[in-house]
């Protein structure tokens, strides 16, 4: 990401494309793109006010409750940052395209890696706050959706079909708390390789078979919760060694003043 003064054309490449057909990210790919030092600092305030937003209301209420989710949705709205599933390129008059909401997802959040690295605490204090928005956003998604984030992000998670779940339902209602026959058929359920679900399996809260643990659609979030937070703790573990080596320097970025701020 690099920065620079003054307006910018925005082009929207091939890659950014693929980058942002999903809603939701791992934030695997850092943004190649240049941006003006305007946007860099309006894009950190507003992702930093979100974050401190997902804490104040972590604090205030239950979090996956209608009312913590109907608070979290209104200030992704009002920030503008992506809450659609699907993307829509139209504008609402005076609005923000969907696929610009990504992007200002995506560049926001390495924004605040380079100001949340310093420090353990620091590290500590982002990488919550950035689960409990993931898990937030996860769990709206539609299944599909769902479904479609795992295989982008090469976790090959199935959906268990309604003739398996019909086959094996005493066994599934058995093995997931608050499950009856009746909520089963409404009930997603996924197909993980037991060895990715370990902390499940010792709580005995999925049905194994074949090499396979059987996941309700409320536990699924727990395997993908600790595989964005394996992966965004090692990106700040790395960037905090970059950011010490470069403090050794005597180069100063145009943004280091935005970043200290914060």
């Amino acid at each position: 990401m690099q920065f620079f003064s003054g307006r910018k054309k925005k082009l929207v490449s091939s890659c950014q494309n693929d980058l942002y057909d999903h809603c939701l990210q791992f934030y695997s790919q850092p943004p190649l793109e240049n941006i003006s030092l305007n946007e860099f600092e309006t894009f950190a305030v507003e992702r930093l006010k979100l974050l401190k937003t997902v804490e104040n209301l972590g604090v205030s209420y239950v979090k996956t409750t209608d009312t913590y989710t109907k608070k979290l949705d209104a200030e992704m709205i009002s920030l503008q940052f992506p809450l659609k599933a699907d993307a829509d390129e139209r504008k609402l008059q005076g609005g923000t395209s969907e696929f610009e909401k990504r992007r200002k997802d995506h560049i926001s959040h390495f924004i605040l890696r380079l100001a949340y690295c310093q420090t353990e605490d620091l590290r500590r204090w982002f990488i919550q706050q950035e689960m409990d928005l993931f898990r937030y956003r996860f769990s709206i998604l539609p299944s599909k959706n769902k479904t479609d984030f795992l295989h982008k992000n090469n976790l090959k998670y199935d959906t268990v079909s309604a003739e398996e779940k019909k086959t094996l339902k005493e066994k599934l209602i058995n093995s997931s708390y608050g499950l009856s026959g009746i909520t089963l058929e409404e009930y997603d359920f996924y197909k993980v390789p037991f060895q990715d679900a370990l902390d499940l399996v010792r709580a005995r809260k999925v049905f194994l078979l074949a090499g396979n643990a059987y996941i309700p659609q409320n536990e699924i979030i727990s395997i993908v919760l600790n595989d964005f937070r394996t992966r965004l703790s090692k990106a700040l573990a790395t960037l905090a060694d970059i950011a010490d080596m470069r403090r050794l320097g005597t180069d100063e970025w145009a943004s280091d003043d935005i970043l200290e701020r914060l």
